[in-house]
């Protein structure tokens, strides 16, 4: 006998949190709902990992039971065949757990490699390290029982675990609050229960829900609020502790446990017609750039990789909320703010990324360009490609509409304005044929011969371009066994020699889709924008909002074991493009 999973959303697939929370569920990492195969833990998203940090079991007579993990939009089930214990989330920095059939429940902590104990806080509660911080297990209801063995040459703590066993009527019920200084908790009454917990995690999520897309044409509604959910819990807000200073979403998490750049600009289109909320999510870029004017990529907890960068696609962005949004409701002073950024940001790859001096810009390496394996690479860096060089062209003419929006000096805007058509002109000139897009190694002068689907962003240009160039590039992109399949469009061409399934070498990713969905109706094409948007909104439905899928069978690219996860999780990214996909696209 045995049981089977029910699940709102497998925390094989993406792992269970709420908005601003450093608490998590994890799974074990391999995969896999069976029962008596699942190991639930409970993790901390601090720092770099390892995230699973507490190891929960069920016991019965002493022995833990194979169990099963299941859950809802509120909450985690571990089940056994012989009863199960609940999970909530019920505040950002505290879990509450709940079980009332008789069972124990085990709590194993990860050992600090710092080789801290456990504290007996002498009032029946217990202190233990919790990845960068620390955790204080609370009993509510049943017998709380400690357990440490000792050795090392430090004498640190070498085993750690606490059995709570049910009290006098079958109940357990415990909770774990997370501290970032010394620990200083409640009394135990004060707390709220595990059902005002679960009450409250649903409405906080019902609110969000209701505000960001209350409804979605039928066909696409089956998946509109789990693709909000994931949004959700992968958001964060500023707490005063973290290096987050504005609200802002993550990728993933447990695999790339940290914020985006260009992910919030595309955050930041999906979320147009939320005005505050769109702002505030492409405005908290800017707190985190250089005294150069370089935006970071990669944001988290703790701090930046200021070696990570990528496109500078936030001009895009403002574009598509000048033109979608009422921008009336922000206030002029983060106008300012966010204009003054975005042209020093803009200004940075004209001074340190024009190698050659030609106007054209040039990505120093693969990291730098949001493709981390296209096919081009192979040419060596550094790289002119016009896609890049596109995004540059559209910051400058959103500084130029934006800054006369706000009242910027007009010879500063007519200069960005200016400048915005030169290097239009530029990229017709490096970067066309007269037949395709290439880019080129700006060293060697070797132009590439791949058939890669980021080239065609430059079309993001729309009418800006020649209808010659425009139509060209369009029949190439539609050409029979290319780009375009059943689950969306490729980013290799599929008969390409150098289609190998990677990331942007032959699969179906989130900004592409959404980015090229962007360029046909910029081109005027709004039809064939639909074909792809729907196409790719049917993979997200059928199969999952999975970061990247096959392209040959629509499936997801579940593998993560260069970042020691077997599966890939959902995503924030392609829950975004579905709830913006769906909005803009849905209807017949």
């Amino acid at each position: 006998m045995s049981l089977q999973a029910t699940n709102y959303i497998s925390l094989s697939n993406h792992p269970f949190s709420r908005r601003g929370s450093f608490f998590t569920f994890f799974n074990s990492t391999n995969g896999q709902d069976q029962f008596g195969k699942t190991q639930l833990f409970i993790g901390s998203l601090r720092g770099t990992g390892p995230y699973r940090q507490i190891r929960a079991e069920l016991v019965k007579d002493g022995a833990a039971l194979p169990t099963v993990i299941s859950s809802t939009e509120s909450e985690v089930v571990l089940q056994s065949l012989h009863g199960s214990c609940r999970f909530c989330i019920g505040e950002r920095s505290f879990v509450r757990i709940k079980g009332t059939d008789g069972l124990t429940l085990r709590l194993s902590p990860t050992v600090s490699p710092r080789g801290g104990v456990a504290t007996d806080l002498m009032d029946g509660c217990w202190q233990f390290d919790f990845n960068g911080a620390q955790a204080v297990l609370l009993p509510f209801a049943g017998k709380l029982k400690p357990f440490q063995a000792f050795g090392g040459p430090l004498f640190g703590t070498v085993g750690l675990r606490f059995d709570i066993e049910p009290d006098e009527n079958g109940v357990v019920d415990v909770g774990i609050e997370e501290f970032t200084a010394d620990p200083e908790h409640r009394p135990l009454a004060d707390y709220p229960s595990y059902e005002d917990c679960v009450r409250n995690f649903q409405a906080e999520f019902d609110a969000f829900a209701e505000d960001l897309c209350p409804s979605l044409p039928a066909e696409w509604e089956p998946m509109r609020r789990k693709a909000l959910w994931v949004i959700w819990s992968l958001s964060v807000d500023p707490d005063g502790e973290s290096n987050f200073k504005r609200t802002m979403i993550k990728m993933l998490h447990g695999t790339f446990e940290h914020v985006s750049g260009w992910q919030q600009a595309m955050h930041a289109i999906a979320y147009a017609d939320r005005p505050r909320f769109a702002w505030d999510i492409l405005a908290s870029l800017f707190v985190y750039q250089d005294k150069n004017g370089r935006v970071a990529d990669i944001i988290t907890d703790t701090g930046c990789m200021k070696a990570a960068m990528k496109p500078p696609i936030q001009g895009l962005a403002l574009n598509w909320l000048m033109d979608h949004s009422d921008l009336s409701v922000i206030p002029l002073e983060e106008k300012q703010y966010l204009y003054n950024g975005l042209r020093r940001w803009t200004d940075f790859f004209f001074r340190f990324r024009d190698l050659d001096h030609d106007g054209i810009w040039e990505n120093r390496g693969n990291m730098e360009t949001g493709w981390e394996d296209t096919a081009y690479f192979k040419m060596g860096f550094p790289i002119a490609s016009p896609d890049m060089n596109a995004y540059l062209a559209l910051a400058l003419e959103a500084t130029a509409r934006f800054g006369r929006m706000i009242g910027a000096p007009e010879e500063q805007c007519a200069a960005d304005e200016r400048r915005a058509k030169e290097l239009v002109a530029r990229i017709v000139e490096k970067f066309w044929d007269g037949e395709r897009w290439f880019a080129f190694n700006a060293k060697t002068g070797e132009r590439s011969d791949t058939p890669t689907l980021s080239l065609y962003c430059v079309l993001l240009l729309g009418k800006r371009l020649p209808q010659e160039i425009i139509d060209k590039s369009i029949a190439s992109l539609f050409e029979e066994g290319k780009f375009l399949t059943p689950y969306g469009l490729a980013t290799e061409a599929l008969d390409s020699p150098w289609f190998s399934h990677g990331f942007a070498r032959g699969s179906i990713i989130p900004p592409a889709e959404l980015l090229m969905c962007l360029a046909l109706e910029a081109c005027g094409r709004p039809e064939l924008a639909k074909d792809v948007a729907r196409r790719y909104m049917n993979t997200l439905k059928n199969t999952g909002l999975f970061h990247t899928h096959n392209a040959l069978n629509g499936e997801p690219e579940r593998s993560m074991v260069a970042l020691d996860e077997k599966f890939l999780f959902w995503s924030s990214w392609p829950s975004a493009v579905y709830i913006f996909m769906a909005k803009r696209y849905g209807e017949e």
